[in-house]
């Protein structure tokens, strides 16, 4: 899969149960991320994924409803209870270790509030299980969508009122959260609530790698330069709707489209001698059918001077076993090296266009936004050649000159 960034728009603030509606709206699977959190085993737990509309604007709300007798150990649990369940939880292990390093900022940030230690520090409301549901729910509905890179616009956080709290009414922000956003670029506005949970604010704080001190906040634009290829955008509704803007998250899942061109591919080779010449011809048909990207064949000198052929074959991962045997069958070699390699690729596309001989296939490389490379398929002009008597040299480049947008078939 490849990997892709996310930029969360927090121009409405942010929350975990945000976060989660925004990936599932990016396309995210709902029942992966149902089906993780029923191996924690948190009974009495269900979620709901509803669409709604907030200021005229689509968005996923996510709701997770609790039973709360049946979850009451969790209520006001500390810190060190909730990472012990975590730790032992049914979790890959890049879920886990990012979720105990979530709950781990919101208890460092409960603790430096009540005086306390991470040992005796108590989760209030951060304690149920519907914010565990928010951690873990968002850090597998990312991995859903292939992201490995979070970058973030400045965080809104409503203005400054006052806010309900298990402890009375609080200005806001909560004290936990402007613990948290320490250090991350944030601004009030004119909307009367607050816009910004300790539970949103320390997944972001982590994601963005705000913990070793990293910036991934951007005013101008979510990406550092050049173009950027858009995969899926997603909007994760609030609780309330706000008369003055829409009150979502935005998602925006993509990759730069040169990060894009970068793939890694498998490289095999083998020194071969005491092998007649007339295989190789079978051999490269043979793996360019089983789906070598590449094959090609270097004159070489062995030990003793013997003369060889340094077979190398390009292919994906997964072809390894296959190639190896085609080469194992038809040659006399008794071992092949592989290894992997990283390239950069345009991105191809295969079009036909009109010429006063008939069509011709035209193979386009792309890149940074524009078309680098034009190359008619041989096949198309040899045939042309040798049925219309023209030389080959003068198809080829007719061809080239032709590639225009009212030529294309």
């Amino acid at each position: 899969m490849k990997k892709h960034t996310a930029y969360f728009d927090c121009s409405s603030g942010i929350s975990g149960d945000m976060l989660l509606g925004a990936c599932v709206d990016a396309g995210a699977s709902l029942q992966k991320i149902k089906n993780t959190i029923g191996d924690l085993k948190l009974k009495g737990v269900s979620i709901l994924a509803k669409k709604t509309v907030r200021q005229g604007l689509g968005a996923t709300k996510i709701t997770v409803n609790v039973e709360r007798h049946n979850n009451h150990h969790h209520e006001h649990a500390k810190y060190i209870e909730i990472d012990a369940f975590i730790k032992a939880a049914k979790l890959e292990k890049e879920v886990k270790d990012k979720t105990r390093e979530i709950f781990q900022v919101i208890a460092r940030a409960e603790a430096e509030v009540h005086h306390e230690s991470l040992k005796t520090v108590h989760f209030h409301e951060l304690g149920n299980p519907d914010t565990i549901v928010d951690v873990v729910g968002t850090l597998v509905a990312l991995k859903e969508l292939g992201v490995n890179n979070v970058v973030s616009s400045a965080i809104n956080i409503g203005g400054t009122g006052k806010i309900e709290t298990s402890h009375g009414l609080l200005s806001n922000p909560a004290p936990a959260t402007v613990e948290i956003l320490k250090g991350m670029p944030v601004y009030f506005s004119s909307v009367p609530f607050e816009l910004v949970t300790p539970t949103g604010a320390a997944i972001l704080r982590v994601l963005t790698g705000g913990v070793k001190g990293k910036s991934a906040f951007t005013s101008v634009s979510p990406f550092d330069s050049g173009m950027f290829k858009i995969k899926s955008t997603g909007y994760g509704a609030g609780e309330r709707d706000f008369p003055a803007i829409p009150n979502v998250l935005r998602i925006i899942v993509g990759a730069n489209s040169e990060e894009s061109l970068k793939d890694e591919i498998i490289m095999l080779e083998t020194n071969v001698d005491d092998t007649l010449p007339v295989v190789y011809d079978t051999l490269m048909e043979k793996l360019f059918k089983a789906g070598a990207l590449d094959v090609f064949f270097s004159s070489i000198q062995m030990k003793k001077n013997r003369p060889a052929v340094k077979v190398e074959v390009m292919c994906v991962k997964s072809l390894i076993n296959k190639i190896c045997k085609i080469i194992f069958l038809e040659t006399a070699t008794f071992g092949i090296r592989f290894y992997p390699v990283s390239r950069i690729k345009l991105e191809k596309k295969v079009v036909s266009i009109k010429t006063k001989w008939g069509a011709v296939r035209i193979k386009t490389g792309r890149a940074y936004g524009k078309i680098v490379s034009i190359s008619p398929e041989y096949d198309d002009c040899k045939r042309i050649s040798l049925t219309k008597n023209v030389p080959l040299k003068v198809i080829i480049e007719t061809a080239k000159n032709s590639f225009k947008p009212e030529n294309v078939i």
